[in-house]
């Protein structure tokens, strides 16, 4: 799961990547983590309690990028979102085509 970097950044790679031993994914810029967002799973569903970015790289679209790559993966896994942070509760209402995933 891989996207292009930001405008202010146009050599940087961005990466989310899975880690269920520590129960995120995370953001990666060429090889450093810059965001996580915790995860639970419970059968198909899985619960985001929490989403966050470095401080410092607040308000370049990292934590939209992040739910991206979060989103990508619940998609290829066929999972359901309890989206209970409230950054991935808004990112999945900012994007209407993928309120289909929201477990209600």
């Amino acid at each position: 799961m891989s996207n292009s970097a930001d405008a202010n950044d146009s050599t940087a790679t961005l990466e989310v990547v899975n880690r269920p031993e520590d129960g995120r994914y995370e953001l990666l810029r060429d090889g450093s983590v810059i965001g996580h967002a915790a995860y639970s799973l419970n059968g198909d569903e899985i619960t985001i309690p929490h989403v966050e970015t470095d401080p410092a790289l607040r308000n370049q679209g990292l934590g939209s990028a992040l739910m991206a790559g979060v989103i990508a993966d619940v998609v290829e896994r066929n999972l359901s979102v309890v989206p209970v942070c409230p950054f991935a509760a808004a990112y999945l209402h900012d994007n209407p085509d993928l309120a289909y995933l929201i477990k209600r």
